[in-house]
């Protein structure tokens, strides 16, 4: 098993190592186009992202937001006692809402 483990690791190293030795210059071409594509497109798609993300000056807030624990508190109340897949549920909104701001 060993061996078998040597052999996929050597394989693997050549296998990602092969275009940067080896490498033609149709193949750098290639990824220039690539690049060219990804500079071109980058720019329209920071600008979309900019657009819908900023809110307006004066917007008024609708509403006070609670954190994100006291959600979960009321939510975790909610569920039944022997009910795991409800806890593991909500345990897992509160963790999206403490990355992204927002209960899911």
């Amino acid at each position: 098993m060993r061996n078998a483990m040597i052999c996929v690791s050597v394989m693997l190293a050549i296998f990602l190592a092969w275009p940067m030795v080896f490498g033609s210059e149709q193949s750098s071409a290639v990824r220039a186009a690539g690049a060219k594509v990804a500079a071109v497109a980058a720019p329209s798609a920071s600008a979309r992202l900019v657009q819908t993300s900023v809110k307006p000056a004066g917007a008024p807030q609708a509403q006070v937001l609670e954190s994100c624990f006291k959600r979960y508190e009321r939510e975790y109340a909610r569920c039944n006692a022997i009910d795991s897949s409800c806890r593991m549920k909500v345990a897992d909104q509160w963790d999206l809402c403490e990355a992204t701001g927002f209960w899911p």
